[in-house]
């Protein structure tokens, strides 16, 4: 093992910290509610810096790093027109806002208020399905990535007998999420997230200090200039060689990123949790800073461990790094664990410790999460509505657990048999769409559109989950089913093409899905205006007019008449000053980036091409300095915010009052618990 004793304090000392705060929540967890949504009195900073724990996951430090390898930063200019949409969606609180007024516990519970029951129960398992199938991916790849980047061996001897050393750490490490998530449900899930947030952005800073100290920019400069014509690692317009990320990736991953915005059970947690709409809303406008800390470093280990493998100087480094892929039979894999191996030779002790403490919270954060989601899914929307009878408080609470380690059973099961055959980011994208292909359409359509109707949502759904499971079946089929296409194509262009990818099917999963989903939206569409009687109630589904809760927090105030320049970015008589002030400065500094962005492609088009060099600068500045900077304003920033937000959820929860009837369950288009409330 190469983990100095410094390392293993470095990881220890905090995990020891973060169990002992999951300890302290279990008191407080005394109802579904509390559960599933840590009884919705979560506070703007602690919805968001525990969500943004996830973004360290491992699973997305490894698709992070395997893309970063074969593109540099040359997609991320492109990903910034998308960042000038969703940044609006987030001002405005498109999707979150509605979908907190709605006050569902769980994403399907609002799929049978504004749809049905059988709708409810078919999502959720198709949701579910698709999402074990994806979470199955998460532990292995977490593993291995311990046992590659901390060089531990490939075999361990139990019991006389050799067993994979992942396997083992897998299983250890589903132990300890499943712990985490059900000591309090998810009043833990974000508590314990929170403290791992805080503790990984302290790190995240001493890592990227790290790797600016101990690199050169000359190193840097010539590996990022090093990419080959058609394959810059700078250029945004210098990728078409690319035969995966390239200017049709980038196309089809705006278009299905929208498509998909919020649309998915994966944070309904979150989202349930906030108390208020409005304070889910300002979560999302936090988000925008929060990834700062966390992405600067991300970064600088994408640049460190891509000047390890190319860089001349690591040549020895390279060797070993190159010594160790030999011992991996796959060539997906050593694709996958290259980069982490790289960071392993590059960091010292003490540097390496903390990196990989960020990224075992990363993984125990991301795992938590998953297992309370998708065991709350199982339970709550596949198996109670399909029930005569609801459970009593114990038994749903024994129920809900149950149904996290069975998630857990299965994901480890999973991860040990499945073998990747695709770039991670491809292969999650491919699985995602089983389940979102559709559900984005009834979203939208169930949020924002009063003619959408349970017809339009079936099909949008038969159609989604349909074309991604061809689509799914096609990619590692494709050498046996090649030949029988080539021979149905004739001898025109369509038998050239085939002909010309017999090892490989020619679109990937990022092409599959968006096409499974426009498919989906269309079929939601033509289906609900030819099925539609009457318009839906939304003021019911949302609560709002007459019948608005008088026990939740006040909505919106009236709005003094007249244009106001605020409404524009979605600032409305709920922004306090202080909300005010951070939904304006959000706005204009992420506009200031998107109209650079802009600029550069209209100079590009009118006036000429930038050069290499002027494109090296620019990712100096933007990718490099501005984030490192921002990430400890941001690091000092969001410390204060957050444990502020958690003290006053102990003192929140320590005094509520728990009614048992808000447990999920919906009755007549409503939630169970509405019934006998006082209007407001």
């Amino acid at each position: 093992m190469t983990l100095a004793p410094l390392d293993v304090a470095m990881i220890c000392v905090p995990l020891v910290a973060v169990v002992t705060v999951a300890l302290v929540l279990r008191p407080l967890m005394r109802s579904v509610a509390d559960f599933l949504a840590a009884g919705r009195c979560a506070g703007r900073y602690l919805i968001c810096t525990s969500l943004g724990q996830m973004g360290s996951a491992v699973l997305a430090m490894v698709s992070a790093l395997e893309v970063f390898s074969q593109v540099g930063f040359s997609l991320q200019f492109w990903f910034n027109f998308t960042g000038i949409i969703v940044f609006m969606f987030t001002l405005f609180g498109v999707v979150t806002y509605r979908f907190r007024e709605t006050r569902c516990l769980t994403f399907h519970q609002f799929l049978e208020v504004r749809y049905s029951k059988g709708m409810r129960v078919f999502t959720s398992f198709v949701g579910l399905v698709s999402g074990l199938i994806g979470f199955g991916m998460v532990p292995a790849v977490g593993a291995r990535f311990f046992v590659y980047f901390c060089g531990l061996p490939e075999h361990l001897t139990l019991c006389g007998a050799q067993v994979p050393t992942f396997g083992v750490l897998m299983v250890a490490l589903m132990g300890l999420s499943l712990f985490l998530a059900l000591t309090g449900g998810q009043i833990s899930v974000m508590v314990t997230d929170c403290v791992e947030g805080l503790i990984s952005g302290v790190f995240c800073l001493v890592v990227s200090a790290f790797v600016i100290l101990a690199l050169k920019p000359n190193q840097i400069n010539e590996v990022l200039t090093s990419g080959p014509p058609g394959r810059s690692y700078i250029n945004p317009f210098d990728i078409s060689g690319h035969p995966d990320f390239n200017g049709w990736y980038v196309l089809l991953a705006i278009v299905f990123n929208l498509y998909i915005f919020r649309g998915s059970a994966w944070q309904q947690g979150f989202n349930a949790a906030a108390k208020s709409a409005h304070e889910g809303k300002m979560a999302g406008i936090l988000a925008t800073w929060r990834w700062y800390g966390a992405g600067a470093m991300t970064t600088l280990l994408s640049i460190g461990a891509l000047t390890v493998m190319h860089h001349p100087d690591f040549a020895v480094q390279r060797a070993f790094v190159a010594q160790g892929l030999s011992h991996i039979g796959s060539t997906q894999l050593q694709t996958q664990m290259q980069m982490p191996m790289a960071l392993g030779v590059l960091l010292v002790p003490g540097v390496k410790g903390a990196f990989c403490a960020i990224a075992l919270f990363g993984l125990l954060s991301s795992q938590g999460v998953q297992l309370h989601s998708f065991g709350s899914t199982l339970l709550q929307d596949v198996i109670l509505p399909l029930r005569q009878t609801p459970l009593a408080p114990r038994a749903h609470l024994i129920g809900l657990r149950l149904a996290a380690v069975g998630v857990g059973i299965f994901a480890c099961v999973f991860s040990l048999l499945y073998k990747p055959a695709d770039y991670l980011m491809m292969i999650m994208t491919l699985i995602g769409a089983i389940y979102l292909g559709g559900v984005g359409a009834i979203v939208w359509g169930g949020l924002y559109w009063k003619k959408g109707t349970t017809a339009g949502a079936w099909a949008a759904m038969i159609v989604g989950t349909s074309l991604a499971l061809a689509f799914n079946l096609l990619q590692p089929l494709w050498t046996t089913l090649q030949p029988h296409f080539l021979r149905w194509a004739g001898h025109g262009d369509v038998a050239l093409f085939l002909a010309a990818h017999p090892d490989k099917c020619p679109f990937n999963g990022q092409a599959f899905s968006t096409g499974a989903a426009l498919c989906a939206l269309v079929a939601y569409i033509v289906v609900s205006l030819l099925t539609r009687r009457e318009d839906f109630d939304m003021d019911r589904m949302l609560h709002r007019g007459r019948y608005a809760i008088a026990d939740e927090e006040p909505a919106r105030q009236p709005t003094k008449p007249g244009f106001r320049w605020g409404q524009l970015i979605g600032i409305d008589a709920e922004y306090s000053r202080g909300d005010k002030a951070l939904a304006i400065g959000t706005f204009f500094y992420a506009l200031a980036w998107k109209f650079l962005s802009i600029g550069m492609l209209l100079w590009w088009l009118l006036v000429g091409r930038q050069s290499n060099w002027w494109w090296l600068k620019l990712t100096w500045v933007a990718g490099i300095w501005i984030p490192v900077v921002l990430g400890v304003i941001t690091t000092i920033w969001f410390t204060i915010g957050t444990v502020r937000d958690i003290v006053s959820l102990f003192r929140t929860l320590r005094l509520a009052r728990r009614n048992d009837a808000d447990d999920g369950t919906v009755r007549d288009h409503h939630n169970a618990d509405e019934n006998g409330r006082p209007p407001a």
